[in-house]
């Protein structure tokens, strides 16, 4: 056996020394120990030891050694692991081949190795593809079979594996050989190997990788507040076990950490607890005193006292003044168990439903009408939001838009009306069917002749008011549909495109999904979807009337209690009114298409959907709908071509039937006979299927060799005779569709590129250069075109394109000209370019010539040379693609500079930093800023690159100051620390510099002495105060902090002092000091005391400070940021323990203002933490 093996080093060496990943397997491992975690590959028992560095005990796979034993001790079994973050399984890897022989002593090794009990695992980083997927799986493959036979006609089997999969077994093979000492396993031998053999992937490499997580939630079980810490003192000791090759047993851990693991005590109530409680009196609300008060509530639903209009409605329904019936609110507010609700100025009611049931007796015909009306007046008012530009709408309030009713209020009545049309029953002392009345007039008076602001007003009601009258709602639908103009062409106007835009369909989405969930309503929904879709121009949002039909009709989660044969027939009828919407949902509807759902908008009051039908999924009827909906696709698709080329598409995913019927239709003369041209798309598509499924013939999902067989017959029979249809494929922009096989993607480049050439060499052979040119405006890239001709044709070609081509205005002969170019460079070299005559063409032909070479400095002397005086017409439109050039790119750099292009100079300099060469701090500075009034297009502006340069300035001693400082002013937009920068210069001079400071308070902010109503500032006046204020805002750089990290108090002290005395006498002195004390936050801690320095707590305690402790306040409540909302309030009382706690310190060294302002900011996260604890409750409720 080969004992060519790393020899026992030293432990600390062995272990990584600084091998972070290393460390982080093997602490994951300790963190299983210690959370009673089972091992991978092993019986789930638990760990018992391990071990690091195992070779001085005659292991040499010696990474990490676990062990563990059976629950009874009895049993026990090792895992033997090797930790490499980078690696490759292949034959020529070093690495591997070590971990192998490794392996293999050990599994001829009894003494550390058991044979089908222990295993050895490879723990990895990131791995390539086919590492992951083909090792991975023929490693499964030898576990699972019978024996050494079974696994190897897997293997070789070759619809059941693939070429890599039996490659990789061939990398493992070569490997093991040589482990063996050059003698070839046994086929036996191989596969018991490969059965013990483990390949676990760590993304330990990454801080939010998955393990971390999932280690991260396993400690968390054990303590929630300290997790990081925790984790990375398991990662210290498992780095102190490693440098002395230890063994790492739990009692062998610190015991402050053992303790963190201990198993809680798990507390049981006491038995009599558990017994019933005695049953509790149960109000009845219909006879209380006030009940019929009571009564005009549940009518109201909810109202908000804070609105003089709703209380103007809450008195107009109770027939009295509204401060008498709300003293009767208060009274039985105060009841037990009383269906009053009131938070926050907003009154509700409690379960709903069945306070309706007790209190409808309590309402007579009188009260019903009046409720009617003050339904209509209340839900017929527009929203004065629409009064302003879509963009606008988010902040109306700020605007005084503001609608006088509530949203309380206008969600309250349409549940009411949702309830007396859904539940008239309860109303037994009202004429026979007047509630349900009631809510069809209010319904149908409400929407009478509804403009599009009225509808996107009822936005958010929209579904409870269908559900108060599906018909009259869906008579007010479709009258508003065929109105002239239709009002939901402007709803769908309304959406926008940034973060502030709105969508006000989506109501009458939901409304239509609750109405579809019954039988009765499911046909007239579904076509209305249509006729939406119709009008539906698209955008940004997710609720799309297509999207809903899609959800409804989904074969495997229906949202519909309709029977299959309903669901038919609601489809078949939009066929008949709305056949492209009913085309497109039936793709939708074809299997695999949709994998996920969230359901639809479920009724709240007419319907109770049953659970089951909303999440039973029965095979039977899935298959049933699925095959009905593939035949008729295919039946629609039939005499339309572009509808075939569609569903081709899918064609894999047909039901047999349906795919049976469409080969049928594919082979019949009817198709056939069609023109070429009308052919060519449905051509095209078979040919990329069939390229397709060949490609990865060894996936589940590929279509079996013979009826690909019988799909290239069909291909074969309608493929065009034509070669300007017939070789189009092969000139588009998708190569890796064009391939033929699976892996060897640089030999199937070739060849493409060759398939390329033939079809060009048989165009220009057979029928000339005149074809070819026709062949151009008829590919995609035409460009491939013309790069295949250049390889191909002959010398007297050129005489015809060249050089009249050049400027031609068909962008398509542009592109193929430019590929011609190339390629004849790229083939014949300078020697091709001096030898074309160019010298006599115009200059603009000249020039173009030359753009289309490599962008080197060879093309740059031709141009100085042919072109003198006119070098513009080269560098002003060249494309600068600096990795093409050889050496150093100055010359190009003030080229382009000269003509007036500093951000395609940038790319050069950004090009130049890359590979290391010298940095020319002028030229850099000098394109910086000439960039910022650049008339190039934005896309040229690269800002990643932009911020590193300007980085490399920040950091090179060399830079002046000056300079510095207005590039810094000119990009402070970019310097956000999201991209690893910040104005290091610009914070600096502001924290060194009072009169600086100053200055840009005073560039913000007008003076309190001035008056208000001074001049309007400028367009300039007002983009200079942006920035200012922006520097203001990035600033994290206090006054008094020194480079080394030390603070200076006097220097602080000696700032603060100019600023106060410059600002007091410019009128900034309050916001000037709110803002020197929200930097201060950033302050360092004074060295092995208090949380905060204690010269900047001095200044912060001063009796006059006032206003620098607002903003020292301001400024930690805002350096929260955007964050998650915890419903149970957890993060926010953590806040207020700490904040607390820094109030207390402060105090106890003798700042009590300070302290007063700190603690003041934890009863504020108090408060906030009770706030959020109380809205989730009432969330639930």
């Amino acid at each position: 056996m080969n004992k060519n093996i790393k020899q026992i080093s030293n432990p600390f060496s062995s272990g990584g020394g600084g091998n972070n990943f290393e460390t982080n397997v093997q602490a994951a491992f300790v963190a299983m120990m210690l959370t009673g975690g089972m091992v991978p590959c092993l019986p789930a028992w638990p760990i018992r030891k391990i071990k690091l560095q195992g070779k001085y005990t005659g292991f040499d796979t010696d990474d990490l050694i676990v062990f563990t034993n059976s629950t009874d001790g009895k049993k026990g079994r090792k895992l033997l692991g090797q930790v490499k973050h980078t690696i490759s399984i292949t034959a020529s890897n070093k690495v591997f081949g070590e971990v192998l022989q490794a392996a293999w002593n050990d599994f001829n090794n009894p003494r550390v190795f058991t044979e089908k009990s222990d295993a050895f695992v490879l723990i990895t980083g990131p791995l390539s593809v086919s590492d992951n997927n083909d090792v991975r799986t023929i490693l499964e493959w030898a576990k699972d079979s019978e024996n050494a036979d079974d696994f190897l006609i897997k293997v070789n089997r070759a619809n059941f594996s693939s070429k890599t999969k039996r490659n990789k077994l061939r990398v493992f093979q070569k490997h093991l050989k040589n482990a063996n000492d050059g003698v070839d396993l046994s086929d036996d031998e191989l596969y018991r190997f490969m059965k013990s053999f483990h390949l676990l992937g760590f993304d330990l490499d990454i801080k939010a990788g998955v393990t971390h997580s999932l280690l991260q939630s396993l400690i968390c079980q054990f303590s929630s507040e300290n997790v990081q810490s925790i984790w990375a003192q398991i990662i210290e000791e498992v780095r102190s076990a490693n440098q002395n090759a230890g063994t790492i047993i739990i009692d062998s851990l610190p015991e402050e950490l053992r303790s963190v693991f201990k198993k809680r005590t798990v507390e049981t109530i006491p038995l009599d607890l558990t017994r019933t409680p005695p049953d509790q009196e149960i109000t009845d609300w219909n006879t209380i005193t006030y009940a019929s008060a009571l009564a005009i509530a549940s009518l109201l639903g909810s109202w908000n006292e804070g609105s003089d209009a709703d209380k103007e409605i809450a008195g107009q329904l109770a027939n009295e003044e509204y401060k008498i019936w709300i003293n009767k609110m208060r009274e039985i507010i105060q009841k037990p168990q009383s269906p009053l609700m009131l938070k926050n100025g907003k009154w509700s009611i409690k379960g709903r439903l069945n306070l309706w049931q007790k209190i409808g007796p309590r309402l007579f015909d009188e009260q019903l009408d009046r409720f009617k009306q003050c339904a209509v007046d209340v839900l017929r008012e527009p929203e004065p939001k629409f009064e302003l530009p879509p963009e606008e709408r988010y902040a109306a309030s700020i605007h005084g838009k503001v609608s006088r009713y509530s949203e309380s209020l206008k969600k309250g009545m349409a549940e009411s009306l949702a309830l007396l049309g859904s539940h008239p029953q309860y109303f037994n002392h009202c004429s026979a069917d007047k509630a349900e009345a009631i809510a069809i007039l209010a319904i149908r008076e409400i929407f009478e002749e509804a403009d599009w602001i009225l509808w996107g007003s009822l936005n958010s009601v929209l579904p409870l008011l269908a559900e108060a009258s599906p018909d009259q709602f869906l008579n007010a639908v479709e009258n508003a549909l065929i109105q002239k103009p239709c009002p939901f062409n402007d709803l769908f106007a309304q959406e926008g495109n940034g973060i502030t835009s709105g969508n006000y369909i989506t109501g009458l989405l939901w409304a239509l999904e609750t109405l579809a969930w019954d039988e009765q309503y499911l046909t007239r929904a579904t076509v209305i979807f249509g006729e939406l879709t119709t009008l539906d121009p698209g955008g940004n949002w997710a609720n799309r009337p297509a999207n809903s039909l899609s959800t409804i009709y989904l074969p495997w989660f229906p949202q519909t209690t309709a029977p299959i044969e309903k669901r038919k027939v609601a489809i078949q009828t939009l066929q008949k009114e709305c056949p492209d919407v009913a085309w497109k949902l039936l793709l939708s509807l074809l299997p695999n298409q949709s994998q996920t759902s969230i359901g639809s908008h479920k009724p709240v009051w007419r319907w109770k959907i049953p659970e089951k039908q909303s999440k039973e999924f029965n095979d039977q009827e899935y298959w049933e709908q699925v095959s009905f909906y593939s035949d008729m696709a295919v039946e629609a698709a039939k005499d339309d071509l572009s509808r075939l080329t569609e569903i081709i598409e899918d064609i894999s995913d047909l039901p047999q039937p349906a795919f049976d019927k469409l080969l049928s239709y594919l082979e019949s003369a009817e198709l056939t006979g069609k023109p070429e041209e009308d052919r060519l798309p449905l051509w095209l598509k078979l040919v990329d299927i069939i390229a397709k499924n060949k490609r990865y013939s060894d996936t589940n999902w590929a279509l079996s060799p013979e009826l690909i067989g019988k799909i290239n017959i069909i291909a074969e029979s309608i493929a065009p005779q034509n070669p300007l249809n017939l070789y189009q494929r092969l000139f588009s922009n998708r190569d890796f569709d064009l391939y033929e096989e699976n892996g060897n993607w640089e030999d199937q480049q070739k060849e493409l590129e060759e398939r390329r050439k033939n079809a060009v060499r048989d165009l220009l052979t057979r029928h000339g250069l005149n074809v070819v040119f026709d062949f151009v405006e008829d590919v995609e890239f035409p460009r491939l075109v013309g790069l295949s001709l250049g390889a191909v044709a002959e010398d007297n070609v050129e005489l015809v394109m060249l050089p009249h081509l050049l400027e031609s205005e068909n962008n398509k002969l542009t592109q193929f000209i430019s590929g011609f170019i190339w390629s004849r460079y790229q083939n014949q070299g300078w020697t091709w370019v001096d030898q074309t005559k160019i010298s006599d063409w115009s200059t603009k032909r000249i020039a173009q010539f030359l753009i289309n070479l490599p962008f080197t400095n060879k093309t740059w002397e031709r141009a100085n040379q042919l072109l003198a005086d006119h070098a513009a017409e080269y560098w002003s439109k060249v494309a600068v693609t600096p990795y093409e050039a050889e050496g150093r790119l100055e010359e190009a750099m003030d080229r382009l500079m000269e003509y007036n292009r500093p951000n395609a100079a940038l790319s050069c300099l950004y090009s130049m930093i890359h590979n290391k060469q010298p940095f020319d701090q002028s030229r850099t500075i000098k394109a910086l800023l000439a960039a910022v009034r650049s008339n190039e297009p934005p896309y040229t502006m690269d800002v990643y690159h932009i911020v590193e340069i300007i980085k490399i300035l920040q950091n090179d001693p060399e830079t002046n100051p000056d300079d510095l400082f207005r590039v810094e002013w000119a990009y402070l937009s970019l310097l956000e620390q999201d991209r690893g920068a910040s104005p290091k210069l610009l914070e600096r001079r502001l924290a060194s510099d009072p009169e600086f400071f100053c200055e840009i308070i005073r560039l913000i902010y007008r003076s309190k002495d001035e008056s208000k109503t001074g001049k309007e500032l400028t367009e300039d006046q007002t983009a200079i105060a942006t920035n200012a204020f922006r520097l203001l805002r990035k600033w994290q750089t206090p006054p008094g902090l020194q480079t080394d990290g030390s603070y200076s108090a006097d220097q602080f002290s000696k700032w603060v002092d100019s600023v106060k005395k410059a600002c007091l006498e410019s009128g900034h002195l309050e916001v000037a000091l709110s803002h020197v004390g929200t930097v201060l936050i950033h302050c360092p801690p004074e060295p092995g005391g208090l949380w905060i320095n204690s010269s900047v707590a001095e200044a912060l305690n001063a009796k006059d400070a006032e206003d620098i402790r607002r903003g020292f306040r301001l400024g930690i409540f805002n350096s929260r940021g955007v964050h998650w909302v915890d419903p149970t309030g957890m993060p926010e009382k953590e806040l207020a323990a700490k904040y607390r706690q820094n109030a207390s310190d402060a105090e106890n060294h003798g700042y009590q203002r300070l302290a007063a302002t700190i603690r003041s900011l934890a009863d504020s996260y108090d408060r906030e933490a009770d706030r959020i604890i109380d809205d989730h409750k009432h969330d639930e409720e």
